[in-house]
C-alpha cells in the first residue's frame, strides 16, 4: 500500500480531486487508499508502479519517460478535457524529482488546505470542480493572492453565492494572467 493516497501512482494530485472531497458512496479514498481497489479495480499505474516496483509514484521510476502507459496518458492530456487535471503531470514529476516525495507532499498539503478553505467558505453548490481544477493548475501563490484579493473585497452582506462569484472572478483573472484556461472545452 502507498504511503500517500493524496498523490496518485500516475502523478495526479488525488487530494485535489472533487471525488476525494465528496461525501457518500462516490467518494474516492485516493490512490491505493482504503477500498481503492473496489472503486478502481484495474488501475494499471498502481499495478505496475506500486505492486511490481514498490514505488510511491511513477515519477520515481527511472524509466517513466519511456513508459508506454505514461506516454498514452500524456498524449490523452492533449486530446481530451476529461484529462485536464493531468496537465501538470510532467511538472509534478519534475518537482517530485527535485523535492522528493515528502517535499512534494508538503506542497500538495498546502494546496489541499487552500482547496478545503475554498470548499468550506465559498462553495455555492456548483463550484467544487472549478476550485479543484484551479488548485490543480494554478501555482499556490496565485491561489493565495486571488483569495486575499477576493476576501478584501467582500461585502458584509454578501451571501455564499456572491462570495463564490467574486472568488471565481479573482481566480479567473489570475489564471488569465498566467495563461491558464480553467474552462472545459466542449
Amino acid at each position: 500500500m502507498k504511503q500517500h493516497s493524496v498523490l496518485g501512482a500516475c502523478g495526479l494530485e488525488c487530494g485535489l480531486c472533487p471525488r476525494y472531497h465528496t461525501n457518500g458512496p462516490s467518494k474516492c479514498p485516493g490512490c491505493d487508499g482504503q477500498d481503492f481497489k473496489l472503486k478502481h479495480p484495474a488501475c494499471g499505474f498502481v499495478t505496475c508502479c506500486v505492486n511490481r516496483h514498490g514505488l510511491e509514484t511513477c515519477a520515481k521510476c527511472a524509466d517513466w519517460k519511456n513508459c508506454d502507459r505514461v506516454g498514452r496518458l500524456l498524449d490523452s492530456i492533449k486530446q481530451s478535457d476529461s484529462f485536464i487535471s493531468y496537465r501538470p503531470l510532467v511538472e509534478n514529476y519534475a518537482r517530485i524529482s527535485k523535492l522528493g516525495i515528502e517535499g512534494f507532499i508538503n506542497l500538495l498539503s498546502v494546496k489541499i488546505k487552500l482547496l478545503e478553505h475554498l470548499l468550506a467558505d465559498y462553495d455555492d453548490g456548483r463550484s467544487k470542480s472549478y476550485y479543484c481544477l484551479a488548485c490543480q493548475l494554478l501555482p499556490i501563490e496565485d491561489i493565495e493572492a486571488a483569495l486575499q484579493e477576493a476576501e478584501g473585497e467582500f461585502n458584509q452582506t454578501a451571501d455564499t453565492a456572491g462570495k463564490a462569484r467574486l472568488v471565481r472572478a479573482t481566480i479567473n483573472r489570475r489564471a488569465g494572467t498566467a495563461g491558464i484556461d480553467l474552462k472545459l472545452r466542449k
